[in-house]
């Protein structure tokens, strides 16, 4: 696999992927930044923010299940995008099952932080977005659905 051949760019505002999205594939951002939210209704809510060298998309990957989350390039971004074909080529079966576990467990806590939130304790945490950012965001998510 070479490694030209799976690279993406992406402009400010671009949607990778939706939250119950079937694409399977794993990306590693080498330049910008990425926002990860979920959306409830309208409102749209940050979980974490992705960087250079960050990976995203290793659920779908593994469990071939559907996407857990948006994914928002928030500055313009390069990506390279590992299609799910390439897990039998690169990984030992082993490792793709112990892979497939520790997804399923992953996928769980994300349910049970979803529906019944977190407490965090002097723990930073990832700052909520203005109304005005939020519908900026639920207008980009979901305008094509």
């Amino acid at each position: 696999m070479q490694e030209q051949d799976f690279t993406l760019k992406v402009e400010k505002d671009q949607v990778i992927c939706r939250e119950g999205d079937l694409t399977r594939d794993l990306y590693k951002i080498i330049s910008g930044k990425l926002m990860i939210c979920s959306r409830k209704d309208h409102m749209v809510t940050p979980l974490a923010y992705l960087s250079e060298g960050d990976y995203f998309g290793e659920f779908s990957f593994f469990d071939n299940q559907t996407r857990s989350a948006d994914v928002i390039s928030v500055e313009p971004t390069v990506l390279i995008k590992i299609p799910q074909a390439q897990l039998k080529k690169q990984f030992p079966f082993w490792l793709i099952h112990a892979s497939k576990s520790l997804t399923a467990k992953l996928r769980l806590y994300n349910e049970v932080i979803k529906s019944k939130g977190i407490k965090k304790k002097n723990v930073e945490s990832v700052k909520a977005l203005s109304i005005e950012e939020q519908r900026h965001y639920y207008q980009i998510i979901s305008k094509d659905e």
